[in-house]
Order: C-alpha cells, then sequence, then structure tokens
C-alpha cells in the first residue's frame, strides 16, 4: 500500500510494508461507513486526504468525496499512495497501526504545506489512521481485504 502526503513547496516521501500483526477481520457493520476516493494507474492507487479544520482548533482528515475521517477499503498486493495537502495553521502526521504497533506513518507536514507516504499493502486485515498530534479527533480505519 502507498501512503503519499504532498505539501505545498515541499514533498516527503516515505516507503513502509504492511504485514499482518494481529490484525482484526472486519465485520459487515464496518463497511458501512464509506470511503474510497482514489485514482489507479497500473498497481499503484492514489488516496488524496486533507487536513481540515473545524470551529475551536479541531481537525479531522477529509477525502476528496469531502467524507471526515472516512474509513479506507483496500486491496491486498497492491501499491497505494496517499497523498496528504496540510492547509490548516498546525502540522500533522500520518500513522498507521495496528493494536498499539505503528505499522507505517508520513514525515510530519507543517502548515501550508503536503506530503506522502508510499504503502505497498501485502496482508489483509483491519488496521487503523490517526494524526500524531491530533489522536482523538484525525482518526479512521483500513480495512484491507484480498479482492477487490
Amino acid at each position: 500500500m502507498i501512503i503519499s502526503v504532498l505539501l505545498i513547496g515541499m514533498s516527503y516521501t516515505s516507503h513502509y510494508f504492511i504485514q499482518t500483526i494481529s490484525a482484526k477481520k472486519s465485520s459487515s457493520s464496518e463497511k458501512a461507513s464509506s470511503a474510497s476516493t482514489s485514482s489507479s494507474s497500473g498497481n499503484t492507487t492514489s488516496i488524496a486526504f486533507n487536513a481540515l479544520e473545524l470551529k475551536n482548533e479541531t481537525y479531522r482528515w477529509q477525502n476528496s468525496s469531502k467524507a471526515i475521517n472516512p474509513t479506507l477499503y483496500l486491496t491486498a498486493n497492491t501499491d497505494y499512495i496517499i497523498k496528504i495537502k496540510n492547509p490548516t495553521d498546525t502540522k500533522h502526521e500520518l500513522i498507521i497501526g495496528s493494536n498499539g504497533t505503528e505499522i507505517a506513518k508520513s514525515n510530519e507536514m507543517p502548515p501550508g504545506k503536503s506530503g506522502k507516504l508510499t504503502l505497498p499493502v501485502n496482508s489483509t486485515g483491519t488496521f487503523e489512521y490517526h494524526c500524531e498530534y491530533h489522536p482523538d479527533t484525525m482518526k479512521g480505519i483500513i480495512v484491507i481485504s484480498g479482492q477487490k
């Protein structure tokens, strides 16, 4: 899976491989929350993510469909690039984990910058994502299945 974060005037890239780490199986109720807006090229798929500031300095992740903290449905054996824009006035950093174990992360994105996280997905399971600096409000689920 490839996760990308794009910053205005600056670009950071991180490469990580996801292996199953006590990942729990997804349930049909988790599929109720929606979220995948992506574009595909070959065996690489791009996902757009923006940091979003709500009232009172409350932050969320938002995809190109304007979904807030969306559940991402990914397919194993596919490379993903998550492209992240940070138009807010504070720094953000995307972390992907499983059961409290950090699996991948983007570089820190200063205010007004963008970046990307490249993530080759090699296994199935359910993972979490969050912002290093706003883990209670910028968080969501990644469900990786073996089929499209």
